[in-house]
This record gives structure tokens, sequence and C-alpha cells, in this order.
């Protein structure tokens, strides 16, 4: 049995990946609880493990400290090129994994220009292209089976956000407390509406600018823990959004059958 791991900042999902090659139900644990968790319980069973950490050192000793002797361990990097997709980054040692994962994930489901949105402790939006002369056309396009990850911008998510304003702000409520609406009319609300709005605008703008490189619509694959507050937000303004749980999973499954 084959387990595949996204750990991060404050969850971890992972998943069992079948013998044909199909991904299982993603199961969420929370970091602090690794020790105690069915995640523990089912590595017994495991005899490769493929993870994809960015939460640092102390997070892939947290991972090896539940790990039976028997299985094999894997934590994989963002590489040059792999599973029909170049990578643009300038420095690519310097690229979480998560990022690469999920950019593989979406070219090989669309394998066409798209905008991936992780929503988590930290929000990444980061553009997919295609990799090949933009004078073709888009059948032709298609044909060349290659994508390239364009890289992207990374911003403080929501929690961050809130807890900005709750903790340096003085006067005004808890975030917590508001909705996110059109044209707020009381503080709760334009605290709350004004976070969600600076995610929402940022992949606006990238979508747009995505577009303009590729004159080609981007499709929005949003992930991550607040993807379906974050993509709600989106669809009052695109309808071209996908809320992809797994996607970092997804991606790493793709990854280990390319071995």
């Amino acid at each position: 049995m084959l387990i595949v791991i996204d750990a991060g900042n404050t969850r971890t999902k992972w998943a069992v990946l079948t013998s044909d090659g199909n991904l299982g139900e993603m199961q969420i644990t929370p970091n602090k609880t690794l020790a105690q968790s069915v995640l523990k319980d089912n590595l017994v069973g495991a005899e490769k493990v493929v993870i994809a950490n960015v939460a640092g050192d102390a997070m892939a000793q947290q991972l090896l400290n539940i790990m039976p002797e028997h299985v094999a361990v894997t934590f994989l990097e963002a590489s040059n090129e792999v599973c029909n997709v170049v990578n643009g980054y300038q420095d690519i040692s310097a690229l979480g994994v998560d990022r690469w994962a999920a950019a593989i994930a979406v070219w090989n489901q669309l394998q066409q220009p798209a905008i991936i949105v992780g929503v988590g402790t930290a929000i990444t939006i980061d553009s997919l292209a295609v990799d090949s002369p933009f004078e073709l056309t888009a059948l032709e396009r298609a044909a060349s089976k290659k994508g390239v990850y364009l890289g992207g911008t990374i911003m403080p998510g929501l929690y961050a956000m809130h807890h900005g304003l709750d903790s340096h702000t003085a006067n005004l409520p808890p975030v917590s407390m508001g909705e996110v609406v059109e044209f707020p009319v009381n503080t709760y609300d334009a605290m709350r509406t004004g976070c969600m709005n600076a995610v929402v605008g940022s992949i606006l703008l990238q979508m747009e600018q995505l577009e303009k490189r590729c004159a080609f619509l981007p499709k929005i694959v949003i992930t991550g823990g607040d993807a379906v507050k974050v993509a709600h937000a989106l669809k009052m303004y695109v309808k071209h959004v996908v809320v992809a749980e797994d996607l970092v999973l997804q991606g790493l499954a793709l990854l280990e059958k390319e071995e």
C-alpha cells in the first residue's frame, strides 16, 4: 500500500493510492494530533509513503516519528520538468512542492491555461500556461501537451488578515462577527468583506494578466481550507471556478506514477 501526504502548516491531508493508480478518499488530520491520528494507524500497512511538506524540518521530523521502520519514505521536491509541465520558477529549490504538485495535477486534468489558488495559512495564486508559440491554434497548442508553470503571488491567508486586524487595531470589533457583502454598511461586514475582496481582487488581477499572455480565458482552480468560501465570493464575478480539495494529493499521485 502506498500513501501520499500533503503536510501543510496547520493540517495534514493524506490518501491511499491504490494499486491501479486511483486516489482514495482524502483524510485530514490536524498537525498537533498526528501522533494519535488515523494516519498513524494506516501507516502500519503501508509499504511506501510520498510526502509534500511545506511546514519545515520540525514537521518532517514529526512525520518520520510516526513512520514504521519498514516504510520507505520519500520527501518530494520541485523539479525542472515532470509530467509534461515545465517549471519556470527562477530558484526551483525555493518553490513549495505543494504549489508544484498542484500545477502538475491541474495541467494533467485541463491541459489549458489556469489560475491555481491555494487558500491556507498563506494564499498562493499561481499561473499555468501552454508551453508553445502563441501563434498556434488552440487545437495545436493542446496537441503539444506541455504546460509551463509561471509562478505567482503569495499573500497572507484569511485567518492571518483577520488576526492582523484584531491584534493591531483599536476600537474595532472582531472580524469573525462580520459577513461578506457587496456594500458593507457596518464595521463588522466592512472588515470581513475587505479581507475577502483583497483575495478575490488578487485572483482576478492574476487571471487578467494570464488571459492577456495566453489570449485564452483561464479556468480558476482553488484548493485549501478556505477554498469553498473564496470560490463562493469569486463566483460573483466569474463562473469558471472549480474547487479541488485534494489537488496536491492528485499531483503527488501523478508524480509517483511518473517514477
